[in-house]
């Protein structure tokens, strides 16, 4: 947030001083209906509350003439200091927006890393710096990229890792995947599986330009078959309910909680995993909340992994859950 919120600081000025920001639209409009629709207030209101601030000051302060209110000599002694008490309240409280923005990190991050691995960085950094807040946003790995490039987001956790000159990534582990059954399935007792097993069923998948259904494809590519899309839907979590409803078996990242009638059983194949990174624009100088929260990510849970399957270096997607050697 560049600019402050001006709605923001009227907001709060009709909280603190309500009476010193009616008395002022009175004067400024000279007429009680102007000043009501202007403030966005009912005018017996406004009448109310003007009648009830001369009170208080045991002060006529304005005057009815055929035209509307005009200030008395008293009214009009005070109306340029109440101006300018609000005008130093303003700039106060504009103030102490741009400085909770300088403490906001604009975060992006997938869909399917919402559920439990980012809130749970999220929860480890705040113990660290509980004073930097966040804004977050989820979208699609392509769409990231354009929020970031466009500077609408200043990091973002997405898979696969970005490869173009422009963009700066930092690899904070790998999340593994697993084929999800449906509880009576003939693989569901399996403590892990070659996907070629499940060559023979229906699958549900994610719809085509998905990178999550690019990697579906490949891994049943190398395992020797064209897989059977029975259903294709927009989400990880839609894919999962059509899978417990019996209608297929799916490709997706370990699931945050069990999920009633269906099984996650480890795939063995080479490749079934994905990436994850945090991603900045190169080149750009972070402001320094986000420099922060990058150096905490890389420092706490970025991970060289070098074994092939990758099961004894998790990375960050293993180490920030409660859920052993499953993912997200």
């Amino acid at each position: 947030m560049n600019e402050p919120n001006k709605s923001f600081s009227h907001d709060v000025l009709n909280t603190l001083c309500p009476m010193l920001v009616q008395f002022a639209a009175v004067a400024q409009e000279g007429q009680i209906t102007k000043a009501a629709t202007a403030l966005g207030v009912p005018q017996p209101t406004l009448t109310r509350h003007l009648a009830r601030f001369e009170n208080v000051l045991e002060t006529r302060l304005c005057a009815r003439v055929p035209s509307g209110i005009t200030l008395t000599t008293e009214g009009e002694k005070l109306v340029e200091p109440v101006r300018q008490a609000l005008a130093i309240l303003v700039a106060a409280i504009d103030e102490l927006q741009v400085g909770a923005a300088r403490r906001q990190v604009t975060l992006g991050f997938l869909h399917t890393l919402g559920e439990q691995a980012v809130p749970s960085l999220l929860r480890r950094f705040n113990e660290q710096s509980p004073d930097i807040k966040f804004s977050l946003m989820q979208d699609s790995a392509d769409q990231l990229l354009r929020l970031l490039q466009e500077g609408q987001v200043e990091l973002c956790v997405t898979s696969p890792l970005p490869t173009r000159p422009d963009i700066g990534v930092a690899r904070l582990g790998v999340q593994r995947l697993v084929l999800a059954v449906p509880g009576q399935h003939y693989l569901a007792s399996e403590a892990d599986t070659p996907l070629a097993a499940a060559a023979s069923d229906d699958f549900v998948t994610l719809k085509s330009g998905n990178y999550m259904r690019h990697m579906a494809d490949e891994l049943c590519h190398a395992a020797g078959f064209e897989p059977r899309v029975a259903f294709e839907a927009a989400g990880v979590s839609t894919l999962r309910g059509l899978v417990a409803a019996g209608l297929g078996v799916a490709i997706v990242p370990a699931a945050p909680a069990p999920v009633a009638g269906l099984i996650e059983v480890p795939l063995t194949d080479t490749g079934a995993y994905r990436e994850i990174g945090l991603a900045w624009r190169a080149g750009v100088d972070l402001a320094e909340p986000a420099q922060t929260f990058r150096q905490f990510a890389i420092d706490q849970f970025s991970t060289v992994v070098e074994d092939e399957d990758h099961g004894t270096n998790p990375g960050i997607w293993n180490i920030i859950t409660t859920r052993g050697d499953q993912d997200e």
